[in-house]
């Protein structure tokens, strides 16, 4: 893919690339399938989860990271329900899986190492925007958001290594929006190949609908979006991790107006981002 292919071809070269990821676990379709139903049973939870021990460990893994400093040890699926609610254990599960699809290898012109840490980080300051700014108490489908919105990237850098490092390289060169530099040389941004992959996962619309309009905000866009385009705004201003997009920019008129804030206001607030990161990072590589 080393110039704009034709609608067809590149729709096809697009899908072949999205079908070639790592599928999702069926457990994790499973929660996600249960969660969907505002009745559901917690009790139907842990039993589609405990069917999967490899799910399970992960889980209470990060249960009993530092990140979520409980006062006791959690032994079981069921006792983290209790603990955190089901909302922060299907967003775990569906975080652990996310994890696990992410390219092992970098490229020279972006480390997936500072990848990984853009998106907690993003993912972080998305859940503190939702519950801060838009008064969201359960803001884990927000972290979620932030941590799968630069997933587009990652399979470009799985199957068009060469051809999308040297995109890095011009929008890093002329200080442009990664996005523009993809349309212009790809015909498509990485955040629509997002959308395509989070469809192909089953993910939910919202979530989808997120991924694929966060890269360009306007006031029709959802708050889950906003958060997140606002979130990875605040951490390039950072300087935390890389995306390969050196653009920052400010906050839209929209961002503005349903956040009340600037970006310069979240920054000051966000002394601790680092220690949080660091501590998100120690709970996925363990």
């Amino acid at each position: 893919m080393t110039e704009i292919d034709s609608s067809e071809e590149l729709k096809q070269r697009l899908t072949n690339m999205v079908d070639s990821m790592p599928a999702f676990p069926e457990s994790v379709h499973q929660v996600m399938s249960i969660t969907r139903d505002i009745n559901c049973s917690p009790k139907d939870l842990v039993k589609v989860i405990e069917r999967d021990p490899v799910m399970t460990m992960k889980i209470l893994k990060m249960v009993n990271s530092a990140f979520f400093a409980l006062s006791r040890h959690v032994s079981s699926v069921q006792h983290a329900l209790v603990y955190l609610g089901l909302n922060t254990i299907k967003n775990l599960a569906v975080s652990i899986a996310t994890l696990e699809t992410m390219p092992r290898k970098s490229i020279p012109e972006l480390s997936m190492s500072e990848f990984l840490t853009h998106s907690l980080a993003t993912a972080s300051v998305a859940q503190w925007l939702a519950r801060n700014q838009l008064n969201i108490r359960d803001a884990s489908d927000h972290f979620v958001a932030g941590l799968l919105h630069d997933f587009g990237k990652a399979v470009f850098i799985q199957f068009e290594p060469v051809t999308y490092g040297k995109i890095i390289t011009e929008a890093k060169e002329k200080n442009l929006p990664l996005a523009l530099v993809e349309m212009e040389r790809l015909g498509v941004s990485s955040a629509e190949v997002g959308a395509m992959l989070a469809e192909s996962w089953q993910l939910p619309e919202t979530l989808v609908d997120c991924i694929r309009t966060q890269v360009n905000c306007s006031e029709e866009s959802s708050n889950l979006a906003l958060s997140v385009a606002a979130g990875s705004s605040v951490v390039k201003a950072m300087h935390l991790g890389d995306n390969g997009d050196p653009y920052v920019g400010d906050f839209s008129a929209a961002m503005h107006q349903r956040l009340h804030c600037s970006l310069e206001d979240v920054v000051a607030q966000m002394d601790g981002l680092q220690e949080e990161v660091d501590k998100l990072l120690n709970m996925v590589r363990s």
